[in-house]
């Protein structure tokens, strides 16, 4: 079973996130809608993969994973951003940050779902 975890503050997009994740197999779904909240989810938990917002309350998703790439128990977890954010220099800012991937909002639910499954490491 994998470890999915999910901090996201947009009640649409979670219920899409999780519709989406739903049906990709053997995955078990863990989220938090406050970025502070999510952090320690996060820290507490083994996570196989972390889908972060970049516009969170408290903490904001740049902050999550710059502190979560410090500590060498996440610093091989596969990361993605997904923001809405589209100005020049956002997603390079993101990247640095140690995302390892970048998905833009509005979601594309199949290029979504191939990238979920690509950093799980299941089949296509």
């Amino acid at each position: 079973m994998k470890k999915v975890y999910v901090v996201e503050d947009n009640e649409k997009n979670m219920k899409l996130f999780r519709a989406i994740l739903k049906i990709i197999p053997d995955i078990e779904i863990f989220e938090e809608t406050r970025g502070d909240l999510g952090f320690e989810l996060i820290k507490s938990g083994n996570p196989d993969l972390v889908i972060l917002d970049i516009q969170l309350p408290e903490m904001n998703g740049i902050e999550i994973c710059s502190e979560l790439r410090k500590n060498e128990k996440f610093k091989d977890t596969p990361i993605i951003a997904v923001t809405s954010f589209a100005m020049k220099g956002d997603k390079e800012r993101i990247m640095k940050a140690g995302f390892n991937q970048y998905v833009s909002k509005p979601i594309k639910v199949q290029e979504f779902r191939e990238v979920v499954k690509k950093y799980l490491k299941l089949e296509k």
